[in-house]
């Protein structure tokens, strides 16, 4: 995360900038050169609307899947003090509404990060990939196509409780498997890349299969789960 004491006027205690290395474009308040992550003009501390960036640039966090999840709220957190609206009031509307932008931006970019399954479609995305196209009965997994076929047979809860944790534990497994699909696609180059992705493709398309399962567990299980007096 970089600092800078550049900070909007009146805050001696510097402010997060969030500045990285990329085509540089001018403020909307004083013309001074400004990055594109940046979330203020370093030259007068105006606030700078939120430019189209990845969830990853936006946070400052390395393009990886095993991300850390305690440096991404860190991140998100100090960003989101950093454009607190207040701090911009005495420079009128629209530094406060380019405030509220970058704010929404930020947590937009957390939102995406903090989900598994949202943060590998990013990826997948910055590596110019579609994921694979999961079946939706299970045809060709025969895990899933067994979970699939206890779930239509279920009638009680007990059953439903065992399915769930099945379901958990498999979940978790398609999260660490990818850690390794995604560095061994990040590391390859040239016209190999496309192929190496297909790994975590895959993985990503069982990964969202299983989740829709366990939603599935859920409703039901909800819906006989009697409701408080």
């Amino acid at each position: 995360m970089t600092r800078s004491k550049s900070g909007p006027p009146g805050n001696s205690s510097g402010g997060i900038s969030g500045a990285i290395a990329g085509d540089l474009e001018p403020c909307g308040t004083c013309g001074r050169s400004v990055a594109p992550r940046a979330l203020f003009c370093h030259a007068c501390g105006a606030a700078q609307p939120p430019r189209p960036l990845d969830p990853f640039t936006r946070l400052g966090l390395e393009r990886r899947f095993d991300i850390d999840l305690e440096q991404l709220s860190k991140q998100h957190a100090g960003f989101t003090r950093a454009m607190d609206p207040e701090r911009f009031a005495a420079r009128g509307p629209r530094q406060q509404a380019n405030a509220k932008a970058q704010i929404n931006a930020l947590r937009d970019a957390y939102e995406v990060l903090r989900d598994p399954i949202r943060r590998a479609h990013a990826l997948l995305a910055l590596m110019g990939c579609t994921p694979a196209v999961g079946d939706e009965d299970g045809n060709g997994d025969e895990e899933i196509a067994d979970l699939s076929t206890r779930l239509s047979r279920a009638d009680d809860a007990l059953e439903l409780d065992r399915i769930g944790l099945d379901l958990s534990q498999r979940v978790e497994a398609c999260i660490k498997y990818l850690t390794p699909a995604f560095r061994k696609a990040q590391t390859a180059a040239g016209p190999d890349s496309p192929p190496a992705s297909d790994g975590a493709a895959r993985i990503l398309a069982r990964l969202e299969r299983l989740e829709a399962l366990a939603a599935e567990v859920r409703d039901r299980r909800a819906a006989l789960t009697p409701p408080r007096p």
